[in-house]
């Protein structure tokens, strides 16, 4: 691809070489002069050899590709923009000394920037015939904001996402006048928002997580917002900014490495057919990083990418690197890796970045399409897998080369099923699983040998799956490819293992024959085989033996089954809710309880719950589903965050030795 950043680049070229030449044992300094004949835009030059020192530019009747650059900064507020295609920087000084958000509507030659220190959006008209100038805002809206960190738009709607308090402003532009129509607050960290469609995604501060509110405007509505899905992208240490171009299906997002470094952990990652890839994924899974294209290394100069923005002509990435105070650009990214930019220009704290061009105004693309809910369960009574839909409806039965099964999962990317076979002591991968008819027989396209023939529970992230085995209460970690299982580690918890599930990357225990959960964090850290040792263990008040256990990304609840006494035949199961899992969590130490008032609990005799082996919860109708291994059923439960006590299943389906449920919530 051509590098369309000749002039600055070579400016580049040649800082670094007076640098380098600068003789560490001379004390003379050699001054270079700009100069106006130089093909170079140095000095204080606004384009090549004019503006500034060198006097006023032509003006170019016909200038060519529009392609446009706006960098906010959190030094002076003042707005960077950068003229791509006519290697040319224009300076707007603004009455604001910090600024972080900003877009450019070319259609009505409006450019908004979010400010820091006024708190407030400011719309600046008609600034695309000015030259180096101080602009003064067309209108504002009032100092609602706390701590704006970026703005997305989408028609006239402006959203602002403000992290001083976690919230998204919500902003509608009628004519010459900005008007709040919703304070939004988000329950979790945000930084950066973007639009695809209507859907409005945004990132995870201080994790490597993406959620996405579809058909946000209309969902829209003052107080607490919870996205519709949340996913994992892999190989993100800390995330900050994204951009999303519909034409080219690329989602682009930065990675800022740890917090303390500013300097060099920096990068970012391209998502490539990206509504493909996260429209496959289920609430809480994990984009693969072999599905990604990763640039990163002391070439790029990135320590702290904070925004980015995607010529889709040119295939250029920018970056507004607030660490080392640049604006960079990249072409020809390839497989990624440690790259040298194209484009290096210095801005100290560079905060925000737009892209505006006639080809990229405005193109968001599609909002996610063919959302699906399914539920795969499996059975030890002949190992075959029943899928139903979100209704509890029965979609299909599938004999596998299992007689007896627990632990089951779906990966949509692969369109492959993996399940823990008791029978058969291994695990077992089929690959085009929903091509099956029902009543067929499937044959496992490739298996893994487990060390005991007792698996419990199957978590799964990423491309690693965890087995929990209660024989030898162990947890046996593997990989997969498309073609095999190798097994990784094998850890000794120190404790009876049964249902596992993973928050985030951290992995989440029930501890057998207990009322306790254990909770292992940064699990894959571990890579020794031996004793592990969960980072907090504590008690759930009201549980008499846990079995089964799910968490929600998207709604931040936990649910966790209650097989009262092991034996005999009295109804006395039941499921513990709790929400806002991440919050309670954090408030209780290691050894200490989650009360009953932290909990919705369902349980009675109306619930024909006996012995709930495992649980399932679906965030869109905040239903819970139970496999009852023990009054071999498939229950439902409608409305479990705010029903409790002895109610009647919404769901009740025969399922005779029902052992493990998994949903797929895309």
């Amino acid at each position: 691809m051509k590098t369309i950043f000749t002039k600055f680049s070579i400016l580049t070229m040649l800082l670094v070489a007076f640098t380098a030449c600068n003789n560490d044992d001379d004390n003379t300094v050699v001054v270079i002069e700009p100069t106006c004949n130089d093909g170079i835009m140095n000095g204080d030059e606004t384009g090549v050899d004019c503006g500034g020192f060198c006097g006023p530019c032509e003006v170019i009747s016909n200038p060519g590709r529009r392609a446009d650059l706006y960098v906010t900064n959190n030094t002076d507020g003042n707005i960077f923009k950068y003229s791509i295609s006519g290697d040319s920087l224009v300076n707007y000084t603004t009455a604001s000394t910090a600024a972080e958000g900003i877009h450019y509507d070319a259609e009505s030659d409006l450019l908004v920037q979010a400010s820091r220190s006024g708190l407030m959006l400011d719309a600046y008209a008609g600034t695309s015939t000015l030259g180096n100038a101080t602009i003064n805002s067309s209108f504002s809206t009032f100092t609602d904001l706390n701590s704006p960190r970026e703005l997305a738009v989408s028609g006239d709607y402006y959203v602002v996402s403000d992290n001083g308090e976690n919230k998204f402003f919500v902003y509608y532009k009628a004519g010459n006048s900005f008007s709040l129509y919703y304070t939004i607050d988000i329950p979790f960290p945000v930084w950066g928002i973007t639009f695809k469609g209507n859907d409005l995604y945004a990132v995870v501060d201080e994790s490597s997580d993406l959620a996405v509110f579809s058909n946000f405007i209309a969902n829209a509505m003052d107080g607490t917002m919870r996205p519709s899905k949340r996913v994992t992208i892999e190989g993100i240490v800390r995330t900050h900014g994204l951009t999303y171009n519909g034409s080219d299906d690329v989602m682009i997002m930065t990675d800022i490495g740890a917090a303390s470094n500013a300097t060099d952990d920096g990068g970012f990652h391209v998502i490539n057919d990206f509504s493909t890839k996260f429209d496959a994924l289920s609430d809480g899974g994990v984009l693969p990083v072999d599905m990604q294209t990763r640039v990163a290394g002391s070439s790029t100069l990135m320590g702290n990418p904070i925004d980015v923005a995607y010529d889709s002509e040119t295939g250029a990435i920018y970056i507004a690197e607030v660490g080392n105070g640049k604006v960079l650009g990249f072409t020809d990214i390839g497989d990624g890796g440690d790259l040298t930019p194209s484009f290096n220009m210095d801005l100290p704290t560079a905060s925000s970045i737009y892209f505006s061009s006639e080809e990229t105004d405005g193109n968001t693309g599609m909002a996610s399409m063919n959302q699906t809910t399914r539920l795969y369960t499996t059975s030890t009574l002949n190992g075959d897998v029943t899928v139903y839909d979100g209704t509890g409806s029965m979609l299909k039965t599938v004999t596998t080369a299992s007689s007896s099964t627990e632990g089951i999962y779906y990966n949509a990317l692969n369109d492959a099923l993996l399940q823990g076979s008791r029978s058969e002591g291994e695990i077992q991968y089929y690959s085009d699983f929903m091509s099956i008819m029902s009543g067929a027989s499937a044959t496992s396209a490739f298996t893994g040998d487990l060390a005991t023939s007792s698996p419990r529970e199957i978590a799964v992230y990423g491309n690693k799956v965890v087995v929990a085995d209660n024989p030898a209460n162990m947890f046996y970690v593997y990989s997969y490819t498309g073609s095999s299982f190798t097994l990784e580690n094998t850890f000794d918890p120190g404790f009876p293992v049964w249902g596992i599930t993973f928050k985030g990357d951290d992995l989440l225990a029930v501890v057998d024959t207990t009322s306790d959960l254990a909770i292992f964090e940064d699990f894959f850290t571990n890579t020794m085989d031996g004793s592990l040792t969960p980072t907090k263990r504590v008690s759930i008040a009201g549980i008499t033996r846990t079995h089964g256990i799910t968490y929600s990304a998207s709604d931040d609840v936990l649910v966790m089954t209650d097989i009262g006494l092991a034996a005999g035949g009295a109804i006395d199961g039941g499921i513990n809710v709790i929400q806002d899992f991440s919050t309670v969590i954090t408030a209780t130490t290691d050894g200490g309880t989650i009360g009953l008032a932290d909990q919705n609990i369902i349980e009675g005799i109306s619930t024909l719950m006996n012995n709930p082996i495992d649980v399932a919860y679906d965030h869109k109708t905040k239903t819970v589903f139970v496999a009852d291994i023990a009054t071999g059923a498939v229950l439902g439960f409608n409305n479990a965050l705010t029903t409790s006590g002895n109610v009647a299943p919404s769901v009740n389906n025969i399922l005779v030795n029902a052992s493990s449920l998994y949903l797929y919530n895309n």
